[in-house]
């Protein structure tokens, strides 16, 4: 085990930047880990996120795990000249994909492979730069995760990896029974309960939004909406650059919501399309089924793997094959009732707190290493 009398140093880079997954699963661990470490006694070392100034220290309520925050710059310059100062010669975990590249101990959670398996979604600066760390703090990490077999598999074909191979840190959902849905959400946005199909993503190609939206045209209830979270503008694309039909008075383009709002959008949707090109896990269908929305997703990268059984899968660019799932939940109870089940069955495999001890056990924070693991 780590030394008892040694800090352990984490990355708190997210807590200055608006959250998405990659934030939303940095805080959880965090959280989770402060649990795992109040479990544990006296033995664990301390644990301090290192966080810039103007970071949103409270973000992450803890008991055991310390805030402090550190250097006065922000952004890149702070992770990559800040952070290894206040962190040097102790063990630094890094949830978002990168780290300092002056740093010796670094463990790092990459979530994704896609900067190489999707290289067209990302502008050349950025691609280039991810291109050439990536590789270089992978071979030098102490520990390195990942969040699927499918991405640990993806990292390691590109060469972002090293011979310990990686530790799967698969997302949880005990974050949706701590949030209570806005009451209000629905009638704010002009959706009724059941009369809508959700989906959740940008405008990033990779989220397939123009299929989602040539799917609800294809529906045969021309009373059933697609709530789109996220994106706000309908002009939308094609991967080949075809500008997509305008869906009309069948799509509701809702901007960003809060979580409270995200709570209610799920409890009442219809079902949730997923129709994702690529995906590094895909944490989506598994907020869904925890709230008992059933899901359509689609068939490629990582979503079979943390899908399964538990929602019906169809290739992305089936909008007829889609559309038909669809026609189905609205018109046969029993199957979209069998659904929920098996969601509800599934999200029972996925914890945050699991993430956590593995994380933690791995290295030799608290007890001996655990599995999975993929090499």
């Amino acid at each position: 085990m780590s030394d008892p009398h040694q800090p352990v140093f984490v990355n708190g880079r997210f807590l200055a930047q608006r959250q998405t997954g990659v934030q939303r699963a940095a805080a959880e661990l965090v959280r989770a880990l402060d649990g795992v470490l109040a479990g544990a006694g006296p033995a664990a070392p301390p644990v301090v996120v290192l966080a810039p100034p103007g970071a949103e220290t409270d973000r992450v309520p803890l008991q055991r795990i310390e805030v402090r925050q550190v250097g006065r710059w922000s952004g890149y310059p702070w992770e990559q000249w800040d952070l290894p100062r206040a962190a040097s010669g102790h063990l630094l975990i890094n949830f978002g994909n990168v780290a300092p590249l002056l740093h010796r101990r670094n463990a790092i959670l990459i979530h994704d492979a896609s900067v190489f398996d999707r290289p067209d979604a990302y502008g050349w600066r950025f691609r280039a730069a991810m291109r050439a760390m990536l590789p270089l703090l992978a071979r030098r990490a102490e520990a390195l995760f990942t969040v699927s077999a499918f991405s640990a598999e993806r990292l390691a074909r590109h060469g972002i990896a090293n011979r310990r191979g990686y530790t799967l840190l698969p997302a949880g959902t005990e974050h949706m029974a701590r949030i209570r849905p806005d009451a209000g959400a629905l009638a704010r946005y002009r959706l009724e309960p059941g009369r809508y199909v959700l989906f959740l993503g940008s405008l990033h190609p990779n989220k397939n939004l123009a299929g989602a939206l040539e799917t609800i045209r294809r529906v045969g209830d021309p009373g059933l909406r697609l709530a789109v979270v996220g994106a706000t503008d309908a002009r939308v694309f094609t991967p080949d650059g075809r500008p997509v039909a305008d869906p009309g008075d069948r799509a509701r383009f809702l901007g960003a919501v809060d979580d409270a709002a995200m709570a209610a959008l799920y409890a009442g949707a219809l079902c949730l399309l997923f129709p994702s090109f690529y995906e590094g896990f895909g944490l989506p269908p598994l907020e869904a089924m925890a709230l008992d929305c059933p899901v359509i997703a689609s068939n490629r990268a990582s979503i079979p793997e943390v899908c399964d059984h538990a929602a019906w899968l169809i290739d992305p660019t089936d909008c007829a094959g889609m559309a038909a799932a669809i026609d189905r939940l609205a018109n046969d109870p029993g199957a979209r009732a069998r659904l929920i089940e098996r969601g509800r069955q599934r999200v029972r495999h996925f914890t945050w707190r699991a993430s956590a001890q593995r994380l933690a056990a791995t290295l030799g924070i608290v007890g001996p290493p655990a599995s999975p693991s993929s090499d």
